[in-house]
C-alpha cells in the first residue's frame, strides 16, 4: 500500500469533480457519458501512478508519488542484495519515462521493454538482461512483457499498476516464474489505498474466486 502526494490527492480528486458535472450533464447510457467515464478511469489510474503519467512536465519526479517511492525501496533492498528485478507498468510512455530516471538514480542501464520496438531490439534487451552478472532491473509494459519471454535472471517483480484481468498479472510474474528459476520469486502490487486502485483490486480477486471455482 502506498500512499498518495498532496499532489496527487489534488489530481484525482480534480478528475472526479470534472466526471461528476459531466456524468450529470449527460443522459445514461450514451457513448459520451460512456466514454468520459472510461477516459477518467484511465486518468485515475495514471495519477495513482505518477502525475507525469497523468501530464508529463519537466520536473523532477522525486518526491511526487507514493508509488514511486515505495518502488526505490524495493529496488535498493533487491540491488543491495545483488539481485534483479522487473518491474510491469500498463502504460508504455510512463514505463519509459521510469526506465530513464531509474537507469540515472542507481547508475545503471535499465531498459524499458514495449510493444514499440522492434522484434531485434526487444530480443537483445531480454539476452543482455539474462547474460549480465549482479544487479539489474528491466522496466516492462505489461501487455508486451505478458507472454513467451524467459527472464530467470530475475527473482523478484512490482506490478506497478493493476490491471483488470488476473490472468494478464499471472503471465507478467511468470516471466521469472519459469523453468530453470532456482531463486524464490517475490511479487510485489503497488495500490493506492482509497482509490481506483482498490476497486481493480476487488474486481481481480473476484475474478480469481469466479475461476478457482
Amino acid at each position: 500500500h502506498c500512499a498518495m502526494t498532496p499532489e496527487q490527492i489534488g489530481l484525482y480528486q480534480a478528475v472526479i469533480d470534472t466526471l461528476v458535472v459531466t456524468t450529470t450533464e449527460s443522459d445514461a447510457g450514451t457513448p459520451e457519458r460512456k466514454g468520459a467515464v472510461l477516459a477518467a478511469i484511465t486518468a485515475l489510474k495514471q495519477i495513482c501512478n505518477h502525475p507525469v503519467n497523468y501530464q508529463v512536465d519537466d520536473k523532477p519526479l522525486d518526491g511526487r508519488s507514493g508509488k514511486l517511492s515505495r518502488l526505490n525501496e524495493i529496488i535498493e533492498t533487491v540491488f543491495a542484495a545483488d539481485e534483479k528485478i522487473l518491474i510491469f507498468t500498463h502504460f508504455a510512455s510512463w514505463g519509459e519515462r521510469l526506465a530513464h530516471y531509474l537507469s540515472e538514480r542507481n547508475g545503471k542501464p535499465i531498459a524499458c521493454y514495449h510493444g514499440g520496438l522492434g522484434r531485434g531490439a526487444r530480443d537483445r534487451m531480454v539476452d543482455t538482461f539474462q547474460a549480465s552478472q549482479g544487479a539489474g532491473a528491466m522496466v516492462l509494459s505489461l501487455k508486451a512483457g505478458g507472454t513467451g519471454l524467459n527472464l530467470t535472471a530475475a527473482n523478484h517483480v512490482v506490478l506497478y499498476d493493476r490491471w483488470w484481468n488476473p490472468a494478464v498479472e499471472d503471465q507478467a510474474r511468470d516471466r521469472v516464474w519459469r523453468i530453470g528459476q532456482t531463486n524464490t520469486v517475490i511479487c510485489h502490487r503497488l495500490i493506492c489505498p482509497g482509490t481506483i486502485d482498490e476497486r481493480v483490486e476487488e474486481v481481480v480477486a473476484g475474478k480469481r474466486q469466479i475461476a478457482d471455482l
